[in-house]
């Protein structure tokens, strides 16, 4: 396969690029924003042999047209984006940007080349937004987006529709669950426990009520390789456990994993971004990839948490 992966130096994208490059057999590019920290090439260093690099803003069309066209990849995986959701009620425009109008500049610039074959795009969880149902949600149901990062990402969603059936565009979308197992940025949720904890500091936590999904890296990673090998097309699938817990329960089962004999405070660290809503529940219910595409999670939220806490305290040079 000839694939064209978008982010592939954050985390998803990054692991991605080395799962398809332990797979052997095939022509890998990697589109990296202009705006990205040079820091995160680090995520790909060591596959450099197998990736094509190419710079560019998403903004920029002319830019996105030419590399689309020089590397002419048969599919294009979409998991570039500004993702950090309480960021997006202070940026609004630039998510937008960056995550819609990027969207659009990439699918245009697919629809230019010959024999394209699919093209693969990571909406979310967040999507679904406020619910008043509290089980694990289908895709289905009506989307409430509750922030602008995921407004951003439902708009997305409605244009790859359109271009599906406008420009012919062959698609699958992704609507995948919070994802632990970051190897590089301690910044999120799971990892910023583990390690704050495994540093002995008194750790914060803004909404210990909030019920999420949570699912290990590799099994996601999986999901787009299952979407790339599979012959659906013009699809939306949920990939997640389904078991959604109160975040307050995985900083106790983190913090017995750990040892950690501080305390979990339950607010947010005093400067913290401004975030002025948060959605109670986010859980989704996967029984159609699993139906549809033969895809399961592997990782209970045990393995899972084992092994992301082995990896950070051996970076950590915590025995």
């Amino acid at each position: 396969m000839r694939i064209l992966i978008t982010g592939v130096t954050g985390f998803i994208g990054s692991e991605l690029a080395h799962a398809l490059v332990k797979e052997g057999g095939h022509d890998l590019g990697g589109l990296v924003r202009t705006v990205s920290h040079k820091d995160h090439i680090e995520a790909v260093s060591d596959i450099s042999q197998n990736l094509s690099l190419f710079y560019a803003n998403f903004t920029d069309y002319h830019a996105i047209k030419n590399i689309v066209r020089t590397f002419a990849p048969q599919y294009i995986v979409h998991v570039g984006a500004q993702t950090a959701v309480r960021n997006s009620f202070e940026m609004p425009h630039e998510y937008n940007e960056t995550n819609y109008l990027g969207t659009i500049n990439l699918i245009h610039a697919a629809l230019e080349v010959p024999d394209f074959k699919k093209f693969i795009f990571a909406s979310t969880m967040e999507t679904y937004g406020w619910q008043e149902r509290r089980a694990p949600f289908v895709e289905e149901i009506i989307l409430h987006p509750a922030s602008p990062y995921a407004v951003s990402k439902v708009a997305c969603e409605k244009y790859i529709e359109m271009a599906s059936r406008a420009y012919g565009l062959p698609y699958l979308i992704s609507r995948a669950c919070n994802t632990y197992g970051r190897k590089l940025n301690a910044g999120f949720i799971v990892e910023y426990l583990i390690t704050t904890m495994l540093k002995g500091a008194d750790v914060y936590l803004g909404t210990p009520k909030a019920v999420r999904d949570l699912m290990y890296v590799d099994d996601h990673v999986n999901a787009y390789l299952t979407l790339l090998k599979s012959e659906k097309k013009n699809m939306t699938f949920n990939f997640g456990t389904g078991a959604g817990m109160p975040m307050l329960e995985v900083a106790k089962k983190i913090k017995e994993k750990v040892g950690f004999k501080g305390n979990i405070i339950e607010h947010f660290p005093p400067n913290y971004p401004w975030r002025p809503v948060a959605e109670e529940y986010l859980s989704i219910n996967a029984a159609k990839a699993k139906k549809e595409l033969g895809w399961e999670p592997r990782y209970s939220l045990d393995k899972g948490l084992d092994l992301t806490i082995a990896y950070w305290k051996k970076k950590m040079g915590n025995p």
